[in-house]
Parts: C-alpha cells; sequence; structure tokens
C-alpha cells in the first residue's frame, strides 16, 4: 500500500512537471520548484491534522497549472486550474471518485478569493500554499513577481488608497507600475498565520512570517537611510 501511495505522488509530480513545460510556464513564483515545496509542506500539516493524501497531492499538484492562461487569457486561474485538473485525472489510474473534491480544493485555494476551503484537503493545500508565500522563501517569490513587472524594490502604500483594502482592489492594485512586496505584506498578508485554516499551518506560519516582518521593517528603514 506505502509503494503504491509513494508511486501515486511521484506519479503526480511527473504529470504536473510536465504540465507546466506544455504551457510553456515562466514565472518563477508559481512554477514547478513551488509545486514541490508545497506539496512537503503539505505532507508535513496531513501528518498531524489527517486527510486523504491522494486527493491532497493532486490538488497540490495542480492548483496553479492555469497560472499561464490566465495571464494569457484572463479570468480565475483556480476555476482554471480545476478544469484542467479534471482532465488530467480522468481516465487514469487516480481514484475517480476523488476528482470532484480534487477541484473544489483547488477552486478553494486563493488568498484573494474571498472564500474558505469547504474540506479538510483543501484547508491543507490551503495552509500549505500560504505559508510557502512566507519567510525568506516567500520575499523571494514576491520579488520575482515584481520584478516581473518592472515594479519597485520598496514604496510606500500610494496615497490614492486607503486601509482597509478589499480584495478585488488588491488584485488591480498588483498590475500598477508604483506597487512593491512592501505594499504586498502590508495589504495582503497582515495577520496572514491567524488565518491559517489548520493548527499546524497555523504553527508553521507564525515563525516564516515574524521573519518576513522583520526584513520589511529593515527594508523601510535602510530606504529612509536610517541604517
Amino acid at each position: 500500500m506505502q509503494d503504491t501511495l509513494t508511486e501515486l505522488r511521484s506519479w503526480l509530480l511527473r504529470l504536473a512537471k510536465e504540465t507546466f513545460e506544455r504551457e510553456e510556464s515562466k514565472d518563477a513564483a508559481h512554477d514547478y520548484d513551488h509545486i514541490v515545496r508545497t506539496m512537503a509542506l503539505a505532507d508535513t500539516i496531513q501528518r498531524h491534522e489527517g486527510g486523504d493524501l491522494p486527493t491532497i497531492w493532486a490538488a497540490v499538484a495542480f492548483h496553479d497549472v492555469g497560472q499561464t492562461r490566465e495571464r494569457q487569457h484572463g479570468g480565475d486561474h483556480a476555476q482554471i486550474s480545476a478544469a484542467m485538473a479534471a482532465d488530467l485525472l480522468m481516465h487514469t489510474a487516480f481514484p475517480q471518485h476523488a476528482i470532484p473534491a480534487v477541484q473544489q480544493a483547488i477552486r478553494d485555494h486563493r488568498l484573494t478569493g474571498g472564500t474558505r476551503p469547504q474540506s479538510l484537503e483543501g484547508c491543507i493545500l490551503y495552509d500549505a500554499d500560504k505559508i510557502d508565500t512566507l519567510g525568506a522563501i516567500g520575499i523571494g517569490r514576491l520579488y520575482s513577481i515584481t520584478g516581473h513587472y518592472n515594479q519597485k524594490i520598496y514604496s510606500p502604500l500610494p496615497a490614492d488608497v486607503s486601509e482597509p483594502v478589499d480584495l478585488l482592489t488588491i488584485r488591480k492594485l498588483r498590475r500598477r507600475p508604483d506597487y512593491s512586496p512592501s505594499i504586498e505584506f502590508q495589504l495582503l498578508f497582515i495577520d496572514l498565520p491567524e488565518r491559517m485554516t489548520t493548527a499546524t499551518g497555523k504553527h508553521l506560519a507564525r515563525e516564516r512570517y515574524d521573519y518576513m516582518a522583520e526584513f520589511f521593517k529593515r527594508l523601510e528603514k535602510e530606504v529612509k537611510g536610517e541604517l
């Protein structure tokens, strides 16, 4: 049984890698490496929280495969990825009855989606995916994204934007030339560990969040010449 599960996990990762290559993904923040890291985090959370491993692994493997199509054609990559996941898993050795649960977990994974995951498997994907946005990796990912759009290394919140900012506004702000990782952290990441959906997720997120918060405090001081 364990060998079968190990083979399934490896097959899902290979299929994810092939799909990213076929989609010609050029997003270093949402690439195959992100999938591998998120899978490892999901494994850690599942060991403490439970949940169906095939469903979790498949949801992790395919939750971002629609990113390229969203950038090229618009839409919501969570919805696109869910549809792609079904196409990839249908008529394979993957447990067919679990495909709807995989799709639902993927639909629920966006931080700016405004909804909470409906299942334990969705909660585990959500938490693992968000934890990978934090810490040293999270800082690197944010600069990878803003570098792609030639945005700022640091900038304060624009004068025409006042908090609190709703999620749809944040999505629009992300395309402005005066956007920066510091703004993303300020608007979207505040208290993120408390928004994790599992106890294990909260624990793993806290240390990474604290590291990231200290980084942006130091960045602001360096920009102002205080250090």
